[in-house]
């Protein structure tokens, strides 16, 4: 029965109590009178109920037509919403993107600039979820993840590269370390020491473990660490040296006991890039983050309104 009751006669219902009157309602929607009487009484005839009551100041609805004025206007509502948020899909200003970057993209200016993002954009929600550099690939080339961000020196497979930002790796050790004093050095020096490395597979590791074999030598890994901060803790215990990026060292507080020393190779310049499976193919909303990122701002916001948006998935390390 209910597919008797279509959206136009609960607008139309709606717009005869608002304005005491069938003719007004039909005027108001462009509906003949006839039409619109016919329609009310349908209803009644399929209920076996009275809707309308007529008098001589206009027209009031009876108990059952309040009940149905009252969930006419519920659905009504609903469907106003809807419509609102489908639009907000299609003009990329409300959605979910899943982002999946490395530790290096997230410390140093992954966070800030999508703060900033939702900031320009209230109805987007972002989760973010850390991995190493290959998975982040797979992540993509799955569909599990919409955006990556990772290390330019990863194969990416059949991903869409675009660029993203570069930073710069530096020798990060102790400062009575006999290279503290360097203005730089070249990493067939630093390939001699001990090393404190990220996962086995991250895009640091992977680039020294290659430029050590370009020199004929392994890397001596002595011990492997899950995350920055346990990195420089092991370093400053002297337990190696490491490679780490500048820009992450740059803002970290408690490392007074280490110091950076350039790399002297072509190499330590390293591309980070952004993945995607088809960048004509992404919804509206997933191509602003895109052209967003690509853009570099330098904006720094730290905002607590959006952090019920940003929703870290799953961080290794």
């Amino acid at each position: 029965m209910t597919a008797k009751i279509d959206l136009l006669t609960l607008q139309l219902f709606v717009a005869i109590v608002e304005e005491q009157s069938i003719a007004k309602a039909a005027e108001k929607k462009n509906i003949a009178a006839s039409a619109v009487s016919r329609r009310i009484s349908d209803i009644e005839d399929l209920f076996q109920v009275e809707l309308l009551h007529r008098h001589s100041k206009g027209i009031e609805p009876t108990p059952a037509g309040f009940a149905l004025l009252e969930h006419a206007r519920i659905i009504l509502g609903n469907l106003s919403k809807l419509e609102t948020e489908l639009t907000g899909y299609k003009q990329g200003k409300r959605g979910l993107i899943r982002v999946c970057a490395n530790k290096s993209a997230i410390l140093e200016a992954l966070a800030d600039e999508l703060s900033l993002f939702l900031e320009r954009h209230p109805l987007v929600h972002i989760d973010i979820e850390e991995d190493l550099s290959p998975a982040i690939v797979r992540a993509v080339m799955e569909n599990r993840a919409d955006i990556g961000i990772f290390g330019g020196n990863i194969d990416g497979q059949d991903l869409e590269l675009l660029p993203y930002r570069s930073d710069s790796l530096v020798a990060l050790v102790t400062r009575d370390h006999p290279l503290a004093g360097r203005d730089s050095v070249r990493f067939r020096e630093l390939v001699d020491f001990d090393f404190v490395s990220l996962e086995k597979g991250s895009s640091i590791e992977t680039l020294c473990v290659r430029a050590a074999a370009a020199l004929g030598q392994h890397l001596k890994v002595r011990i492997r660490v899950s995350s920055f901060d346990a990195l420089f803790r092991v370093i400053d215990a002297k337990m190696g040296v490491g490679v780490v990026p500048l820009e992450i060292v740059r803002d970290r507080y408690g490392i007074d006991s280490l110091v950076t020393v350039p790399l002297d190779e072509s190499w330590a310049r390293r591309e980070l890039v952004m993945g995607v499976r088809d960048y004509n193919s992404l919804p509206p909303v997933t191509k602003l983050l895109v052209d967003h990122l690509r853009v570099h701002d330098d904006a720094r916001l730290a905002s607590s309104n959006v952090s019920d948006r940003l929703t870290v998935v799953r961080s290794r390390g």
